[in-house]
Parts: structure tokens; C-alpha cells; sequence
């Protein structure tokens, strides 16, 4: 996969908590139907978005950067998906909204 036409944006982790179990199973519940690839970095850890266990392992805390980067038919659709969970989500129960179990 070429990096070169890949969608690329930043998003701060605003969990308290940072990217816990939760927030790793929203992120790929919002990614699992896209047909773009989804990659998280944080730091030196790169990490599929659609594998809970991948997202758990970046170790993001609050305030972390995470670089995303997508490609494929839906790129932008997929990011901002991502960005928006990532940077919107702190923990309290009115941002859970109802999901499909994976």
C-alpha cells in the first residue's frame, strides 16, 4: 500500500481515560464497514483501527496526538469518523451512543 495518496489528519485523545476498551471497540465499529484502510500512529506504534487489541496497544493517554491515516474509496468518510470519536468522546454516558455489536 502506497502512503502517498493516503488521506492524513491529527486527532487529540479527550478521554480521561485515554484509548481504553470502549473507545478501541467504538473506533472499529465506526470503521468496520468502510472499505478504506484505517492506520492509527501514536508515537512508534502504528495500529489497524478495525483490530480492538492493535488500538489498545497504542497506549494513548489524554491530550496523546494520533496521526490517521486512510486510503481508499471512503478515505475522507473514514477519518472524519475516527477524528470525531477520538477528539469528541470524554468518558460520560450521554456520548454513548447505541452500536451493533462487532
Amino acid at each position: 500500500m502506497s502512503t502517498l495518496n493516503m488521506e492524513k489528519t491529527v486527532a487529540i485523545v479527550s478521554s480521561e481515560s485515554g484509548v481504553n476498551l470502549f473507545l478501541a471497540t467504538r473506533l472499529a465499529s465506526a470503521v468496520k464497514n468502510m472499505r478504506s484502510t484505517v492506520l492509527l500512529k501514536c508515537g512508534r506504534r502504528i495500529a489497524d483501527a478495525r483490530n480492538i487489541l492493535s488500538v489498545l496497544a497504542l497506549c494513548a493517554t489524554l491530550g496523546s496526538p494520533i496521526d490517521i491515516g486512510t486510503f481508499g474509496e471512503d478515505e475522507r468518510d473514514a477519518a472524519q469518523a475516527v477524528e470525531q470519536i477520538l477528539s469528541e468522546w470524554n468518558g460520560n454516558a450521554e456520548n454513548i451512543a447505541p452500536t451493533k455489536p462487532l
